[in-house]
This record gives structure tokens, C-alpha cells and sequence, in this order.
């Protein structure tokens, strides 16, 4: 039987005040809801029809005609129609004491327990603005030598900047941004928390399921790129798009769509996080999978794959990328190649930008059909943890490269030289690169060793 551990009391959010639906004039919900689809909305705003007061409000007196109820829930009702035909799946209107109830329900605690020695237990059913706080004084006071197993069960939240401080706690500094929310004009804004992470060496098992949801699928798909971390459970739900609640001046409260979720690294969850190992069964068997798991060397060891090709991913980043919220972290880091120069080695017709941020460097395109972005449609992993699912690391010889990948002729093999003239590393003679064009991998060599020094992943013709 797990031990269980004290935990700091959440602070209980004080009762809201309300005023009574009576007390306010007929429309003035109304008129709120407009300005939110005008204002915050995701997609409401784009349609006319949805942003008319004045002919909605037509609609509201037309449909309170011969109507005893309340003038209020008519309103409710029309508000209601409008989140459905104009909104997007999951926008909805609470009335008042629907909101009240939500607010003041029940908030179970952080559950910390030791099932083992060394192992350290976070039960998290809900990611609140408290939950940052008692995550890193419960890790201080805890045993968590061997690792820790966070159970995101049926978990949600909502912050993102909340999702970015718990995320900080696990994940080493060089991980940044940590979340990003992208509003409906396509600007991404990235989420980074500047704490010391406190369990940023220890094995971590993450557990999700069907009923893990917005915020919490969005920590479980940031903290599953470190190759410390292994996820555990079923299939979480889909979470694009980042929701929020707006109180309205009777009281109730709308639930809206305003923006789109991504992980630190720009990948869309719109389809959920898959785990490494599905589990079912007894929920508690979950946990002592999860307590065995905390002894696998991959985690361990960190000898995990970093490059997985057919997904696009290279350790934290993914190709495809959009680097604008990278250019800000890389200062002045970044060489700018354009496409008038015809230097550019596999797409002169794009301008190029490479940057170079620790232990990666990544290769920007913005073809000429594009105004604003770059894409990092190849990227070049230099951590001490690169390794493919092979097996090939760095450090590993020429030889064993060619062995598994293939010689001169197999699966395109070629010596092409990625950066082009005017770049940095365009003149170094300590390296030289070997490319697997059917594959989809680079790989950078010292010269004199012949060791691997540098692991890339690219699209075809970049």
C-alpha cells in the first residue's frame, strides 16, 4: 500500500459575487457575447451575422414575444443557438449558478504518496494556478532518489502559463518555450517559467487516458521530450483548440474557443497523445507499471532514440516547425541567407535563416510564397543524447554508420555540404557531413576521428 505523504492545503477561492440575472437589463449579454466573438473569439468573429447587435437583438424581443419565462432565459437560450452555429465544439454558456457550482466544486488535492522507496507519487486531477506551488513544495519534502510517476488521469487545466511553471519542474532550462498559444490571427505566443527545476534529473513516468484533456495533454506531450520521460496509459482526447471562460454581467459565464494549443517544440495535438505502453486493467496496476518502468535504463541511462523520422522528430523540436517563436530565444545566433544570393544549397528559390541554439541547429526555408515564416525543415540534433532508433549515437564510427544506413549508392547516399557560402560553418574543414536522401538522415562527422559529432533529420529536397 502506497505511503501516503502530508501536502500543503490549497487555498479555497472566495465566493463570487453575482448580481441577481433580474437586475440586468434584457440584451446585456447579449451585447457581452458579441463583443467576445468580436474581440476573442476564434472563428465567431468572421461571420457577420454573429457579430449584428443590433438584428440579434431583434431576434431576442421577436423570441420573447408570448414567452412567461423569465426574459433572462430566453436570452440564455439565443446565446446558446449562437455558441452552436457559430462557435466551435465545446463553446457553451453556463448560467449562474452552473458557473457558482463550477467554481466552488470540490478540489480534491494533490495525493502525494511513496509506493516504493525513492519513488514519489503526484495524483493531479486538476491543474489549478495553486497546483505550480504545492507540486515543488511536496518535491522538496519527498523522496524522489529513483524518479517520480505523475498520474494525469482524467486530469485538465486551462493556464498556460500554470501548464509552463509545472512543466518547469521536470524539465531542464534548455527547454524553452515550453507551451504556445497561437490566437486567430496565426500569432504564437510562447509560454516559458524561469524556476529551477526541481526533479529535472530524475527518471519521470507520466500516466494518461481518455479523460486527460486541454492543459494536461499539452504538459504530457511537453514533458514526453525529455528522454528521461516515458508515457504510460491510453490515448488521450484531442486538444487543438485552448479554451476560456468569460463571466457575463448576469452572472453566467460563456466557455470559448480562443486560440489553438501547440507543445514547446510547435507540434499540434489535435489528435491527443499516444503513449509508449497502452495500459489497462486495475488502475492501481497502472502504478506499479509505473514503478517498474522507473527502473528501465532508457530512462535511467538517457540512452533513449531522439530522432524518429517517421514522425519528424528531432529531440525537442519537430520538422515543420514554425521558427518565429524560436528567433527571439536565439539572439543573435542566426545566419541569414537570401534567396537572391543562389548560395542556398537544396532550395535557392527560398531564402534561408540557420540557427544555431544548444545543441541544434536548424535550417529555416521561407519559399517565395510565403510572407512572414521560416520553416525548420531540417534540423540538426548535437546533443550529448542524439542517438536514432538504431541505435547510431554520437560517437558511433564511420563505419557503423554505413553499416546500418548503407555505402556510397544505397539509399542516396551523398557528401552534400548543407550550409551554403556565407554562412558560419561553410569554411570549417573539422567536419564533413554524409546524407541518407531516401531516409531523411544527416549525419556530421569529425574529421581525423570519423566519429558522429551531430545527428540530422530533413524533408525530401531540403
Amino acid at each position: 500500500m502506497p505511503t501516503p505523504l502530508s501536502t500543503p492545503s490549497a487555498t479555497p477561492l472566495p465566493p463570487p459575487e453575482f448580481p441577481t440575472p433580474a437586475a440586468v437589463p434584457l440584451g446585456t449579454d447579449l451585447r457581452q457575447v458579441v463583443q467576445l466573438f468580436i474581440n476573442e473569439s476564434l472563428q465567431a468573429g468572421a461571420n457577420p451575422e454573429a457579430v449584428n447587435y443590433n438584428a440579434l437583438y431583434e431576434q431576442l424581443l421577436a423570441k420573447r414575444f408570448g414567452d412567461p419565462r423569465p426574459p433572462v432565459e430566453t436570452e440564455y437560450e439565443l446565446i446558446q443557438s449562437l455558441l452552436d452555429r457559430y462557435g466551435e465544439k465545446g463553446d457553451r454558456l453556463l448560467r449562474p449558478a452552473e458557473f457558482r457550482n463550477l467554481l466552488n466544486r470540490p478540489r480534491p488535492p494533490i495525493s502525494p504518496e511513496q509506493p516504493q522507496a525513492g519513488v514519489l507519487l503526484l495524483r493531479i486531477p486538476e491543474i489549478t494556478p495553486n497546483t505550480p506551488l504545492e507540486v515543488r513544495e511536496i518535491l522538496r519534502r519527498g523522496d524522489a532518489s529513483r524518479g517520480v510517476i505523475l498520474d494525469l488521469r482524467g486530469a485538465t487545466g486551462y493556464d498556460p502559463e500554470v501548464i509552463a511553471a509545472l512543466a518547469r519542474l521536470f524539465l531542464a532550462p534548455t527547454i524553452r518555450p515550453l507551451v504556445i498559444t497561437e490566437d486567430r490571427f496565426g500569432e504564437q505566443t510562447p509560454w516559458d517559467n524561469p524556476e529551477i527545476p526541481l526533479a529535472g534529473e530524475q527518471p519521470l513516468v507520466v500516466l494518461v487516458d481518455e479523460k486527460t484533456e486541454q492543459g494536461a495533454v499539452l504538459l504530457a506531450a511537453q514533458l514526453g521530450v525529455s528522454g528521461r520521460t516515458q508515457l504510460l496509459g491510453q490515448p488521450t482526447q484531442g486538444t487543438e483548440f485552448q479554451r476560456k471562460f468569460f463571466v457575463l454581467p448576469s452572472g453566467a459565464a460563456v466557455e470559448l474557443t480562443v486560440g489553438r494549443w501547440r507543445s514547446g517544440d510547435g507540434r499540434s495535438l489535435g489528435g491527443g497523445v499516444v503513449p509508449l505502453q497502452t495500459l489497462t486493467g486495475d488502475p492501481m496496476s497502472w502504478i506499479a507499471t509505473a514503478v517498474t518502468r522507473l527502473g528501465d535504463p532508457l530512462l535511467s541511462g538517457g540512452n533513449r532514440p531522439t530522432i524518429f523520422p517517421a514522425t519528424g522528430r528531432v529531440g525537442r523540436y519537430a520538422l515543420g516547425l514554425d521558427l518565429r517563436e524560436v528567433e527571439g530565444g536565439a539572439l543573435g545566433n542566426v545566419d541569414t541567407i537570401s534567396a537572391a544570393s543562389g548560395a542556398n544549397v537544396f532550395q535557392p528559390n527560398s531564402d534561408l535563416r540557420i540557427f544555431y541554439v544548444q545543441d541544434y541547429v536548424l535550417f529555416g526555408y521561407r519559399p517565395p510564397s510565403i510572407l512572414r515564416s521560416f520553416f525548420a525543415n531540417r534540423i540538426y540534433h548535437f546533443g550529448a543524447d542524439a542517438m536514432t532508433a538504431e541505435g547510431i549515437g554520437i560517437g558511433a564510427t564511420y563505419e557503423e554508420v554505413i553499416q546500418t544506413y548503407g555505402r556510397a549508392g544505397e539509399n542516396g547516399f551523398n557528401e552534400t555540404k548543407p550550409f551554403p557560402v556565407g554562412s558560419r560553418d561553410y569554411g570549417r574543414t573539422d567536419r564533413y557531413y554524409i546524407n541518407y536522401e531516401a531516409l531523411g538522415l544527416g549525419f556530421v562527422f569529425a574529421t581525423g576521428t570519423n566519429r558522429v559529432i551531430g545527428i540530422g533529420l530533413y524533408k525530401a529536397g531540403y
